[in-house]
């Protein structure tokens, strides 16, 4: 009796143990070179990439300032605009990309600028000259110089004739300011605190989509390598699940990316109103914010072939999912909430449509081919 004991779990295959680990090395290879090709193409549209990934932040930006500007009108006009009147004023300022910027400018300040312009208050004329164009008067040049010059001291000088003096020579006003409204265009942008903190977004937004570009041909090559051991039925529900499984990963990233973000940060800049506190988002957390939510997205809606595969290999049935789909939603609910930001709009974003995967998971147990059970029942 032979009692030495074979240790080479490939024995009886047409290929040994030292094949699979060659046929591995160089579908890794493969794999390598994709990567690598999709990294330097992923790296030349970089800065693309990063502009592509600001539009959501920079889109919510524009519309609190713009928010702000409506809530800042109210309070200098001292009135209240109904919801029309205030959804007009915003449409507007949409339209033309303004905001309202109020300034304070002294009243001899308006009658310097039209003599100037040699435009008499109250007048518009699109034939004035510019005033940019136009070189100062002799007595604008005499008072820069003078204005230039040290002023007088004495320290015998009360505090009253310091200020008259400091208004004679134009540091101070010589009368109490005025509000002016102006219209400005927005231009918001993220912001970076360390010097090499642009490079690095720059570098990872390269990384992150010359993977994407090159995922294609890195699946397919360890796809090669595991479909060499598949039977040809296990084969079939690969072709079958793979393409399933990549339409929920895109269609949950999607949904993150084009309807979760605008509500998401509206309803977090809102506080930044109540508080009075402007937003200042660095590129490299808002990097992270955009990249990781639709990835947690796409992850969870795996959710239906998650619940197939359960079955398939008899630890739920469908009697279990369906008897206990209350507890389930109540599961997917919070889930959702530790998964996604602190606010309502995105877990309900992520659990309203996992709810109704839940209910498709069920009707994929129902319908799709079952497989004999490895246990039996308990």
């Amino acid at each position: 009796m032979n009692s030495k004991i074979n240790d080479d779990f490939f024995d009886g295959t047409s290929m040994s143990f030292g094949d699979h680990l060659e046929e591995l090395r160089k579908c890794l290879f493969r794999a390598v070179i994709w990567l690598a090709v999709g990294v330097a193409i992923g790296l030349y549209y970089a800065s693309d990439v990063v502009k592509f990934l600001e539009q959501p932040i920079q889109s919510a930006l524009i519309r609190y300032y713009q928010d702000k500007s409506i809530s800042q009108l109210e309070a200098n006009l001292k009135i209240k605009l109904s919801d029309d009147q205030r959804r007009t004023v915003k449409n507007h300022l949409v339209e033309n990309n303004w905001i309202a910027v109020d300034l304070w400018i002294e009243p001899a300040e308006i009658k310097r600028l039209s003599e100037v312009t040699g435009v008499p208050l109250g007048e518009e004329t699109s034939d004035s000259p510019n005033v940019e164009d136009d070189p100062p008067p002799a007595d604008d040049k005499d008072a820069e110089a003078k204005d230039t010059s040290e002023l007088p001291v004495d320290e015998t000088m009360t505090e009253e004739k310091i200020l008259s003096e400091l208004q004679n020579q134009k540091v101070l006003p010589t009368e109490q300011p005025v509000r002016m409204r102006t219209w400005q265009r927005i231009q918001p942008s993220t912001e970076a605190l360390r010097a090499e903190e642009v490079f690095m977004v720059w570098l990872k937004a390269g990384i992150v989509f010359g993977f994407i570009i090159a995922s294609p041909g890195i699946f397919w090559h360890l796809w090669q390598f595991v479909a060499a051991g598949l039977y040809p039925h296990e084969k079939k529900y690969v072709w079958i699940f793979m393409p399933f499984s990549l339409s929920l990963f895109f269609g949950g990233a999607a949904l993150a990316y084009f309807a979760a973000f605008e509500p998401v940060l509206d309803f977090l800049f809102q506080f930044n109103l109540m508080t009075g506190i402007d937003p200042r988002p660095r590129i490299n957390e808002w990097l992270g914010f955009v990249i990781m939510l639709p990835l947690g997205f796409g992850i969870s809606f795996q959710l239906p072939l998650v619940m197939l595969l359960l079955n398939r290999i008899g630890l739920f049935t469908i009697q279990a999912y369906a008897g206990n789909w209350r507890i389930a939603v109540m599961v997917i609910f919070v889930l959702s909430m530790i998964l996604t930001p602190s606010d309502p709009i995105s877990m309900l974003l992520l659990a309203v449509p996992l709810t109704l995967l839940y209910g498709l998971g069920i009707g994929l147990c129902k319908w799709m081919p079952g497989m004999r059970k490895p246990f039996p029942d308990a």
